[in-house]
C-alpha cells in the first residue's frame, strides 16, 4: 500500500498554479492522482491545498488503524 500526498507548483504560460497529488486505489492498483487546486498566489488555493492534505492524512490514519485492528483480530483468533 502506498500512502502519500503533497502539493506542488507548476508554471503554465508564465503563471504558477497549485496541484494536489495523492495515492488512491483504482482498478485494483494504487496510482498517483493529480488534481488542480488553483492559482499559486491565491490564499484560497493555498488553504484548499492544506485542507486536502489534512483530509487525506486523516483518511489514511483511519484506514491504517482499520488494517491494524483486522490483523490483530485475525492473530488473536488463532
Amino acid at each position: 500500500m502506498q500512502i502519500g500526498c503533497g502539493v506542488y507548483r507548476h508554471e503554465v504560460r508564465g503563471r504558477l498554479y497549485l496541484y494536489f497529488w495523492h495515492y488512491e486505489t483504482k482498478g485494483g492498483s494504487r496510482r498517483q492522482v493529480t488534481e488542480y487546486v488553483g492559482p499559486a498566489g491565491s490564499l484560497r488555493s493555498r488553504e484548499e491545498a492544506l485542507r486536502r492534505c489534512g483530509a487525506y492524512y486523516e483518511k489514511m490514519a483511519w484506514e491504517l488503524e482499520r488494517m491494524r485492528a483486522a490483523t490483530a483480530a485475525s492473530l488473536s483468533s488463532r
